[in-house]
């Protein structure tokens, strides 16, 4: 943990009560000017302190972009003990790519990334994922489940259906899930999933869980292809959200849900729950196996599509999209 994060954490604990570059140099051993210096290192980096004389210092704007040192800091001072380590970064190639590669070092799992910016994210099928700076969530969570793989096909739906309850108990935000693997609110993505694994035979080696989160983009940062179907928290909220606050709020909602899943406490949840936030159901539906009405979820997490004869087409995968009436 380097200096700058051990000298935030005081003044994260305080919770906007003043704190004395006293107390700090003495907890960590520094001197009082060497507390000063790194409190000027971060004010050139979004954050603000007041001081006044015999009371000390004041936290008073943390960055809404995400900032490493923040996010650390709320880390340390809420742990979770899920994870065997983590990596955050200002700017990666993609986390789902910086997360295979620690795999295949040999990185103790269960890990993850975290990021403000990608240059060269990535979704299904090998698209491309808009993904700025300073803007938006990029993580990846790394694990060697040791599962055999048909209970693969359930994880980024259980994890997107937890993800869409915080979203909408800690906003009120009617955010929605799209079979196979996005995130809506009022029919605009918000956040796209991707999960890619190393399968044997007849088990997972490792796996990775990626998600693309739109919390701080406005419509101008989105390319103009994206205006009518992409959005965001903040374009929602009217306002700017603290992302290094979100990130370890969802860090910690994801290490529940992935242990309920690893232990197999999930499928009833998943069964009950799907319904209120399925988008597609009841929707006409056009897919390359099949046209129809969405009619939910099998147990195993395949979309059940009503044809017009009244016959059931289960699909495992592929692309949906909604029939024009």
């Amino acid at each position: 943990m380097d200096l700058d994060t051990r000298v935030l954490i005081p003044f994260l604990r305080a919770n906007g009560q003043f704190v004395s570059g006293a107390s700090i140099a003495e907890e960590l051993q520094l001197s009082r000017v060497s507390v000063h210096k790194h409190l000027e290192h971060l004010k050139t980096s979004g954050f603000t302190f007041s001081a006044i004389r015999n009371k000390g210092y004041q936290l008073t704007r943390e960055p809404v972009a995400f900032h490493p040192v923040l996010f650390e800091a709320l880390l340390a001072i809420q742990p979770c003990s899920f994870f065997e380590d983590h990596i955050a970064l200002g700017e990666v190639d993609s986390t789902n790519t910086v997360a295979e590669r620690e795999l295949s070092s040999g990185r103790p799992t269960p890990f993850f990334v975290v990021a403000d910016c990608q240059t060269a994210g990535r979704g299904r099928r090998g698209r491309n994922w808009h993904s700025p700076q300073h803007k938006n969530l990029y993580l990846s969570i790394a694990l060697r489940p040791s599962l055999p793989p048909s209970r693969l096909q359930t994880i980024t739906l259980w994890l997107g259906l937890r993800l869409c309850q915080l979203l909408r108990d800690t906003y009120s935000l009617p955010v929605q899930i799209k079979w196979p693997n996005d995130l809506l609110i009022h029919g605009r993505k918000i956040a796209g999933m991707l999960t890619e694994a190393r399968v044997d035979s007849e088990f997972t080696r490792d796996l990775v869980f990626g998600l693309g989160l739109n919390v701080n983009t406005s419509e101008t940062d989105f390319p103009e292809e994206l205006h009518s179907i992409a959005s965001s928290l903040s374009m929602n909220l009217g306002q700017p959200l603290n992302l290094s606050r979100i990130a370890h709020r969802i860090v910690h909602h994801l290490s529940d849900a992935i242990q309920d899943y690893l232990n197999e406490d999930y499928a009833d949840e998943l069964a009950h729950l799907w319904p209120e936030f399925d988008f597609l159901r009841g929707q006409g539906i056009s897919t390359e196996q099949a046209e129809g009405t969405a009619v939910g979820i099998t147990r195993n997490g395949s979309l059940r599509v009503e044809r017009e004869d009244g016959s059931i087409a289960i699909l495992h995968s592929g692309e949906v999209s909604l029939r024009k009436s």
